[in-house]
């Protein structure tokens, strides 16, 4: 990775023989954790009985700075050669969703936490003619669902309607707008991820999400000396802040969700801490691939499962690519990622039931994020008797003689 940055400004033989000093984001101890993490992990699903060929990959960053704090891309982190974070092309599955529903959070006048979608059984017909069906990964479907519960459950067929209502050509521009310089089918599948990424892409990608709203290209190397010190580049911090910001924000309470009650609902138990981490797991067709990236307010982690002949591996983001992430995040000192809200976004609270405002004090009633103008407008029972009450202790008041 150090090389890869390096050789966009130096030649291949300056780098061997001018004795450069080059100072990397790489951290030791997190290196360590890293590696740490993938062989023990691997060897504990070997013995849980998946396939002990399984290979991985893992990419830790500064989820503010954009820096490269450790990456393993091997099972066997001392060996050299083909390096799995950096250039294993794999298809990333449901880790793609949260841009779709990013891409609906932008668009307030439409789309809340609450808008209702249909999961139901949809056909597409592909560009070279294919009829696609999509199906949800415990075979059934489920009606009527929130945005949120759709994103929390990873329904497919809710999230390929939201998708196509919203535009294929809109999540790869989005895709690209966060750092993705590499080039997805433009077919529907790819709604459900049958794309390929490497990790470090998917780390990129979730980068913006992750700062809670700044497009920083990630990084390894910061400055370059020449042998008796003196200066000759630096690399420093760029950030570019992201357009609505606000719905980010609104998007990482989903994906807190997604690890309090939704496909990652086991993590916390892995962690073995009490944090709040927003996450989204993913599994391709015939469960071949494994996924999760996880993020908390500091450290961005992105960690891939599989077998390099793609076969079936019987594995699943929950089952394979999480347990190494806790395994490596379970070593960090970790703070909670930042729930706050920026200009342009509020927490309300809200009657999940009927989709309605309420109060704190009202039976049922949770705070919920919302961009504005998204938020609902009717009133629930609780909350108009509340207001009813309370005029009426004022009208008494004043009417006094």
């Amino acid at each position: 990775l150090v090389r890869d940055q390096l050789q966009r400004d130096y030649r291949e033989a300056d780098l061997r023989t001018e004795g450069l000093r080059i100072f990397t984001t790489l951290a030791p101890f997190e290196q360590q954790a890293a590696e740490a993490a993938v062989t023990n992990g691997l060897k504990q699903l070997a013995e849980r009985g998946l396939d002990p060929e399984l290979q991985a990959a893992l990419v830790l960053a500064d989820s503010d700075a954009g820096e490269i704090r450790a990456l393993v891309g091997d099972r066997d982190p001392r060996r050299r050669g083909f390096n799995r974070a950096l250039n294993a092309r794999r298809q990333v599955g449901s880790v793609i969703k949260p841009f779709i529903y990013l891409l609906a959070l932008e668009h307030p006048q439409r789309y809340s936490w609450l808008t209702r979608l249909e999961d139901e059984p949809i056909t597409l017909t592909q560009a070279d003619g294919q009829r696609w069906q999509p199906a949800n990964y415990d075979g059934q479907s489920h009606g009527s669902v929130s945005l949120l519960e759709a994103l929390v459950r990873s329904y497919n067929q809710a999230t390929v309607r939201l998708g196509m209502n919203i535009g294929l050509n809109e999540l790869l521009r989005k895709l690209q707008s966060l750092g993705v310089t590499r080039a997805l089918p433009e077919l529907p599948s790819t709604l459900l991820g049958a794309a390929e990424m490497t990790p470090l892409d998917v780390t990129q990608a979730y980068q913006p999400l992750a700062s809670g709203g700044f497009a920083i290209a990630l990084r390894a190397v910061t400055a370059v000396q020449t042998a008796d010190g003196a200066s000759l580049r630096r690399y420093p911090l760029r950030l570019d802040p992201v357009p609505q910001r606000e719905a980010i924000a609104v998007l990482n309470y989903g994906l807190t969700q997604v690890v309090e009650q939704g496909t990652a609902k086991a993590l916390p138990g892995l962690l073995g801490q009490s944090v709040t981490v927003a996450g989204k797991t993913g599994t391709t067709n015939e469960r071949r691939d494994s996924w999760f990236v996880g993020y908390t307010r500091d450290r961005l982690g992105v960690v891939w499962v599989g077998l390099d002949d793609n076969r079936p591996a019987r594995v699943t983001g929950s089952n394979a690519a999480m347990p190494l992430w806790a395994g490596l995040f379970r070593q960090l000192p970790l703070q909670s990622v930042s729930l706050d809200l920026p200009e342009g976004a509020s927490w309300r609270w809200i009657d999940p039931l009927t989709a309605t405002l309420s109060q704190a004090d009202c039976p049922g009633a949770s705070q919920m994020p919302f961009v504005a103008g998204s938020e609902p407008s009717a009133r629930s029972d609780c909350l108009e008797q509340q207001e009813q009450d309370a005029d009426s202790f004022w009208r008494r008041w004043f009417d006094r003689d």
